[in-house]
């Protein structure tokens, strides 16, 4: 079993198992969100009034599946997708659409992060490889001055996947759900203090290797 993987190996994986394995990526989106809708209900944190911060990418996707998924158990939660929503990728975009079509009221910005309960940082994934932008960046420090509970998807925004290091600005997280396998910028650099309790999910993403000594078993049963 893999302890750690680089963000580039994760892309690898994550690549392997849609491409050649044919496992749609909106189905391992809605698996990410089961995942981190799982670790919020658990117990631990207070859903009494919920934010999401939805970026463009995929990991923004991800946070608007979760806003639905929180809604549709009778959540109270805005969902605040923050960037021009013409340059979100597919999936995200289809996520939007699916959200939209259950009545999931977005937002485009807030005045006071200090009015939640808890925080869904799902603005960055690990395809981040540049500093955050200033505007999200700003963003990202009030929420941390909140002081706010923060659950990460995947890695907390703005750190590095691989390397732990901060990009400019990242969020401090109380707790990280992260996918399929740790990343190594989580076990090193500043990952060690803004990660927080660290969830690791099994949502269908293997490597190749994995896989292979998946097949060995059902052959030999």
């Amino acid at each position: 079993m893999v302890d750690a993987v680089t963000a580039q190996e994760m892309q690898q994986y994550d690549h392997y198992t849609i491409e050649e394995i044919g496992v749609p990526s909106l189905v391992l989106m809605e698996r990410a969100a089961i995942s981190v809708t799982e670790v919020l209900g658990a117990g631990k944190f207070d859903l009494t009034n919920v934010l999401v911060m939805a970026g463009l990418g995929n990991n923004g996707g991800d946070g608007i599946a979760i806003a639905r998924l929180l809604a549709q158990k009778g959540v109270k939660v805005d969902l605040l997708v923050l960037g021009d929503e013409n340059r979100a990728t597919v999936n995200t975009k289809q996520q939007l659409t699916i959200a939209r079509n259950y009545g999931l009221p977005i937002i485009h910005r807030v005045k006071d992060f200090r009015n939640y309960t808890v925080i869904v940082d799902a603005l960055f994934g690990i395809g981040l490889s540049k500093p955050v932008p200033v505007k999200l960046g700003e963003i990202i420090k009030r929420v941390n001055a909140a002081n706010i509970p923060v659950v990460s998807v995947d890695l907390p925004s703005g750190l590095d996947a691989t390397t732990g290091a901060i990009l400019g600005s990242a969020i401090r997280a109380t707790a990280t759900v992260t996918f399929a396998y740790a990343k190594t910028g989580l076990l090193q650099g500043e990952g060690t203090k803004r990660a927080g309790s660290i969830y690791i999910k099994d949502i269908g993403i293997y490597s190749p290797e994995e896989i292979a000594d998946f097949k060995v078993g059902i052959e030999e049963n």
